[in-house]
């Protein structure tokens, strides 16, 4: 079953993932270049995605058209891993965005392809940049009825952030429902699944890019295009509105795909391609004189952020990874290891805080986060030698200081163990330190719950995340995390089936490091205490008063006992 799933989960090989600084902060991109790039006989393509998801869906279509031209999905800002702008943008302020994208590439000339909102910034960008938009092609370009227009901001509605997040996930269900009408009954259900996912990343500000593309419409703008344009009409519960499109074309035509409907850009990438190179490579009137660029919206001010990201290359494909401080500085690194299954993400507070006067960095562990899964299931030892990877291209040869949270607790010890010298101090939050038959137990469940049609996969994370952070609970921070917690998709076990397999007995006495452990209420307390008599130079901090989530919501004080411990 995890095959089948893997295909709409793993990147393709041939597509590589990195950061520009743009308009809003950094810009996140997947790319594929093929050897001998030629951009005077096929200018780069840029996949501009719908609201609200990211640029993941065109990872097929990326590969299959990077293999004779440069191939980009970028992340519109505010959605993957883009940064939000400060303020509900425009349709002009994102075509503004995407061009300081290109701008930060240094591309001149480009072809592109808008998916439903992104057809609107294509659109603009076209007016904003009209002598750098060579040709174009949407995936669905809807003009529409006062009737349909009023169900849309129905949708746009439903969209907004909430006052209280509803301690069932309610909310969460019922979008499931709701998204699901948009997809053909044999759309398979994890391509439907992922999707999902992704369009649950931009949690309170998701609302952003359907607020911009209803107020703009495409018969006002159209007509000011002299561009070819392909609009590709899928079966996506907008033909109607599509077709409309027709009559304020200039140079232009619709082909109809009553064969596709929503999320065939991923399930349809072979043929899509075919149908984008037959446009774009056979020739064309391209000389319609263009209207006199539109001005771009004034950028507004924006703040550096402390913590950035970056992409590195490992022995186990690209790990993701966020980065504060200097590279400079006389202090040792510290790298946050994370449990499982969230991400770096949580340890942002602290790397505001401890890379104030030193190197930190917090990884996303292989098959979490933005990291690419390991080819197989990995062991704690595997992970562990992807970090050793991690750790050369950031901090050279070391040494350098850890803190590992439950599953990361686990990676660290055992890079503690075997690599002595590259590891100085060991902090920890908990020690998942069980015997062989608990282990045994927890393996067995160790396992890939595929996605329900009913979201029932859906509501027993969600409670599983309620349930972890029991009387401690914050709402907003159990959506974040639980959101964070469906990025493995079917590798969203694999943490906790490395940390069962894994047997500490052997391991634990060979950490000759100095380890601080910090001891909460997290349901491990007890475990945390069997595990602290195997460790030689060991001092525990009992914080039973917290639960999940104190190094986020307490943070100074957190911060301080890490502080303490790697300065003494």
């Amino acid at each position: 079953m995890i095959g089948d799933a893997a295909l709409y989960w793993r990147k393709p090989d041939n597509v590589k993932r990195a950061y520009v600084d743009g308009r809003y902060g950094q810009m996140h991109y997947r790319i594929a270049v093929p050897p001998q790039a030629d951009t005077s006989e096929h200018p780069p393509i840029v996949f501009f995605h719908q609201s609200p998801s990211s640029g993941r869906p065109f990872e097929g279509l990326v590969s299959e058209m990077g293999r004779d031209r440069i191939a980009i999905a970028v992340d519109t800002p505010g959605f993957g891993d883009s940064d939000a702008p400060p303020e509900p943008p425009t349709i002009a302020d994102y075509a503004a965005a995407m061009t300081s994208f290109l701008n930060a590439l240094n591309l001149d000339e480009v072809d592109v392809l808008g998916d439903h909102t992104g057809a609107k910034v294509a659109v603009e960008l076209s007016l904003q940049q009209p002598d750098r938009v060579r040709r174009m092609v949407f995936n669905a370009c809807p003009v529409y009825s006062p009737e349909k227009m009023a169900e849309m901001m129905k949708h746009l509605e439903a969209e907004r952030p909430k006052d209280v997040v509803p301690e069932d996930g309610s909310h969460i269900l019922h979008r499931w429902g709701g998204m699901k009408g948009w997809y053909k009954p044999d759309a398979p259900l994890e391509l439907y699944n992922r999707d999902f996912c992704e369009s649950l990343r931009g949690l309170d500000l998701a609302w952003y890019g359907h607020n911009a593309a209803f107020a703009v419409k495409h018969s006002d703008n159209l007509p000011h295009v002299n561009q070819p344009i392909l609009i590709l009409c899928p079966d996506d519960g907008l033909w109607d509105a599509t077709l409309a499109a027709g009559p304020y074309l200039k140079n232009g035509r619709i082909l109809e795909l009553p064969q596709f409907g929503m999320g065939a850009i991923s399930q349809h990438s072979m043929e899509l391609a075919k149908i984008l190179r037959d446009f774009l490579d056979t020739p064309a009137d391209d000389d319609l004189p263009r209207e006199a660029a539109r001005l771009e919206p004034p950028a507004p001010a924006i703040e550096d952020k402390s913590v950035r990201r970056q992409f590195v290359d490992t022995r186990g494909g690209q790990v993701h990874l966020r980065i504060a401080g200097s590279r400079d500085s006389t202090k040792t690194p510290v790298l946050f290891l994370h449990m499982s299954p969230v991400s770096g993400r949580n340890f942002v507070p602290q790397l505001e805080r401890i890379g104030s006067d030193r190197l930190a960095f917090a990884v996303d562990i292989p098959g979490f986060g933005e990291s690419e899964a390991p080819p197989k299931l990995p062991t704690i030892a595997d992970l562990a030698d992807i970090m050793t990877d991690v750790i050369k291209d950031v901090a050279g040869n070391g040494p350098i200081d850890l803190m590992g949270d439950h599953t990361g607790a686990v990676i660290a010890l055992d890079l503690a163990a075997r690599y002595p010298k590259l590891i100085r101090k060991v902090a920890l939050n908990t020690v998942p330190y069980f015997d062989t038959k608990a282990r045994e137990e927890r393996l067995a469940h160790s396992a890939y719950t595929p996605p329900a049609e009913d979201a029932a996969h859906l509501a027993s994370r969600w409670e599983s995340m309620v349930r972890l952070y029991g009387p401690y609970m914050d709402m907003r921070a159990v959506e974040t995390n639980f959101v964070e917690a469906l990025r493995g998709g079917p590798f969203g076990h694999w943490g906790h089936h490395a940390v069962f397999s894994y047997d500490m007995d052997p391991v634990l006495p060979k950490v000759t490091q100095p380890v601080l452990v910090l001891r909460p209420k997290d349901g491990l307390e007890e475990k945390t205490l069997e595990a602290v008599p195997l460790i030689k130079d060991v001092n525990v901090i009992d914080l039973l008063d917290y639960g999940y989530g104190f190094m986020e919501t307490q943070a100074d004080e957190v911060a301080g006992y890490l502080r303490n411990f790697y300065d003494s």
